[in-house]
């Protein structure tokens, strides 16, 4: 029996026709998921992926994780396809990430229960957490928990599969297991940040960051300026989903009125002012 179902018909619109409508809904949107656009052009997401993947090897657009980008994208936005080391990133912007991770280890409240993603940023927030005794934290930074685990704090590393060099927690394991709390809040670093969201090199990563944001009452992102306008394979989430971004210097016009229409609190952690 012949399926005559409105999207299967869709469906069977001439590839032609889908990909001029996809590429103008990808390029204006900037990223744009796969189950966006499937609901957008009325057709199954197996059908999108075949048109994505078609489209990226005639170099229209770029997939990610979940979704796709515009080969040419708007202005001041930068698409980041490698992942430098951790110790290169370490290196980048070090006294902003410093500041950073002072202004979100004064937000943890006495009591609470957190989580805290990878990154260096984070690395740098857990520092600063290091001699606090009133708080239990859950990571999948092994760095992290090694270096909370010299303080008096209860410390909780899930198990699952080790990412060489990054020294991160990842896979089924660890995201089923981390599924098992509620968090006071969630501290969560990333590659790049957009007005379309929050974007991360690592497809193994990104899984943990949306558990974190899931289980989480209060999601605090930090993000020193230098990933205003870049984006990555995966997307982590939405603005809608931040309640609070840590960054060094104030966000752009288009970005800063994007996080403001999500209602997203900005904190900016300034120098210390020179005597």
């Amino acid at each position: 029996m012949t399926d005559k179902s409105p999207e299967r018909r869709a469906d069977r619109k001439p590839a032609t026709i889908r990909d001029s409508l996809l590429r103008d809904f990808v390029e204006r949107r900037g990223f744009a998921a796969v189950g966006e656009i499937a609901a957008e052009l009325g057709v199954s997401e197996i059908t999108v992926r075949r048109d994505l993947t078609r489209l990226e090897s005639q170099g229209l657009l770029v997939r990610t994780h979940g979704g796709a980008v515009a080969s040419k994208l708007g202005t001041g936005e930068t698409f980041d396809s490698d992942e430098p080391t951790f110790e290169a990133r370490r290196r980048r912007n070090a006294d902003a990430k410093t500041r950073i991770g002072e202004v979100a280890a004064a937000l943890v409240r006495p009591g609470a229960t957190i989580g805290i993603d990878v990154g260096t940023t984070t690395l740098e927030m857990a520092r600063q957490l290091a001699t606090r005794t009133d708080i239990k934290i859950f990571t999948n930074n092994v760095r992290a928990a090694t270096l909370l685990s010299e303080g008096p704090a209860a410390v909780y590393l899930p198990g699952g599969q080790l990412r060489p060099k990054e020294l991160s927690v990842y896979g089924s394991i660890a995201i089923a297991q981390l599924r098992h709390y509620w968090f006071d809040q969630a501290f969560i670093g990333f590659s790049g940040l957009t007005d379309q969201g929050l974007f991360d090199y690592s497809l193994e990563d990104t899984e943990i960051k949306r558990v974190y944001i899931e289980r989480a009452a209060q999601i605090v992102a930090l993000c020193d300026s230098s990933k205003f306008g870049r984006l990555s394979m995966a997307r982590v989430g939405t603005l809608e989903e931040l309640d609070i971004l840590i960054t060094d210097a104030p966000p752009p016009d288009d970005l800063r009125a994007a996080l403001e229409r999500a209602d997203v609190a900005i904190m900016v952690a300034e120098p210390i002012p020179e005597n």
